[in-house]
């Protein structure tokens, strides 16, 4: 019986070391015939501008006269949706004047007085296109399109679009908008940020609510990526004469998103398509800086421990070629701190830098809540109690120094009183004749 049971023992382990020699050969011969990496070269753009960027750094993997300043057609209704979703709520009411109900080309249809809500006015200009939609909105914000326009221009620059010059509100012909690839990458990329604009632009049906027409509710995204390319989430299309077809776009790749421009391009759609499988074959996202991690002891004035970690919020990546390592470098910059600190305040900076070029600049936040020591409160104490005397002697002295002014106006008046009447008064032995009772028949000829 003993000699049965070693023998099944023994059999046991040698089944086991055969799973384990076939389990590590299997390995062995699938990483041997496994499909190396190779890269693909960058696409035939025809697109008279284009431009391919990582979509949370903004850094760049494919670029074509980016810099050039072209006509964007209808992709100028992205600053118009960013600054409604940043002057209006939701579900105010917006009217349509007579100038937007006559605006042409694409539209909702508006009619004179007709009231719609910026939140279906939102969906209407990233589905519909809607020209009158725009001048809605930008006489609803500034009071007239030119104003509006200006407003744009400067909005632009604000967020580093430094040769955006707008015009209009909707980007039709006449006096035509200008902007270069890559402004237009930095526009998309901040009005993606914003949640209800980052909704919008994915978005394949909507309907909308309104006052007047109840026919017109339907609005169907006619982006062709949208719907054709797997992981597209937006942006927005754009065609004018002037502008050619020029298109912005987005898509999600493992987490990982990428925006594009083509601007007077021939097919915008299959130029899109090769920028975005030309960046998601070649390249890959790697962090550089996690979240939560401590990068530096920042140095806390008068509090209950002499210092604070500074972590970062979120994460930082770069862009990579795949099979590469990053070339980087990070500078922590921190504030003077003084107690109280709590937990989540900004307490400095880290600046990233990818190949000598700057990348990124986010916030350092405490990781903990740093009290004010007791030794500090009783300095703190103490130094009220010193100054104390000070500022009551002020006081006295204020008061004493008003006292004494107001004394000396009250002398003043009185001395002036006095003389007055004194001055009225008739000398001694002579008759008042200025009263007309005095003297004998209450005059005098002289």
């Amino acid at each position: 019986m003993r000699n049965y049971c070693h023998r099944i023992l023994i059999q046991c382990r040698t089944a086991q070391y055969l799973v384990w020699s076939l389990a590590f050969f299997s390995l062995a011969l699938s990483s041997a015939y496994a499909t190396p990496f190779r890269p693909t070269p960058p696409p035939d753009i025809k697109a008279t501008s284009a431009i391919l960027v990582d979509a949370e750094t903004g850094q760049v993997l494919y670029e074509r006269n980016a810099d050039q300043p072209l006509p964007p057609a209808s992709t100028t209704k992205l600053m118009t949706a960013i600054l409604l979703e940043e002057n209006t709520k939701p579900d105010d009411i917006l009217t349509a004047s007579k100038k937007a109900a006559n605006e042409g080309g694409s539209s909702l249809h508006l009619e004179e007085g007709e009231k719609i809500s910026a939140r279906d006015l939102l969906y209407a200009l990233m589905l519909r296109s809607a020209n009158d939609g725009c001048v809605v909105a930008a006489e609803h914000i500034s009071g007239s399109e030119a104003k509006f326009a200006d407003l744009m221009t400067k909005k632009a620059r604000e967020i580093g679009a430094e040769e955006a010059f707008y015009h209009n509100c909707n980007g039709l012909n006449q006096n035509p908008n200008s902007i270069s690839a890559r402004d237009l990458s930095i526009i998309a990329r901040y009005a993606l940020r914003i949640p209800a604009i980052n909704k919008a632009v994915g978005t394949k049906y909507y309907v909308v609510h309104r006052s007047m027409d109840q026919q017109d509710t339907h609005l169907v995204n006619h982006d062709r990526f949208l719907w054709n390319y797997p992981g597209a989430d937006g942006v927005k299309t754009g065609f004018t004469d002037p502008a050619g077809h020029c298109f912005v776009g987005s898509a999600i790749h493992n987490g990982w998103r990428l925006v594009s421009v083509v601007m007077h391009s021939p097919h915008w759609m299959h130029e899109t398509i090769a920028l975005m499988n030309y960046g998601f074959h070649n390249f890959e996202p790697v962090v550089i800086a996690d979240s939560g991690k401590i990068y530096a002891d920042a140095k806390v004035a008068d509090g209950v421990s002499p210092t604070v970690g500074a972590i970062l919020p979120q994460s930082i990546h770069c862009v990579v070629r795949k099979g590469t390592k990053p070339n980087y470098s990070l500078k922590v910059s921190l504030d003077d701190i003084t107690a109280p600190v709590y937990k989540g305040e900004r307490i400095g900076t880290l600046e990233t830098f990818f190949e000598g070029n700057k990348l990124d600049f986010e916030p350092l936040i405490a990781d903990k809540t740093v009290r004010v020591s007791s030794i500090a409160k009783m300095k703190h104490l103490a130094l009220l109690w010193l100054l104390l005397p000070v500022a009551l002697g002020g006081l006295l002295v204020r008061y004493g120094t008003t006292i004494t002014k107001n004394t000396r106006g009250r002398r003043y008046r009185i001395a002036t009183y006095m003389r007055i009447s004194h001055q009225g008064r008739p000398r001694h032995g002579e008759r008042n004749y200025r009263s007309g009772n005095g003297g004998e028949g209450g005059s005098r000829e002289g």
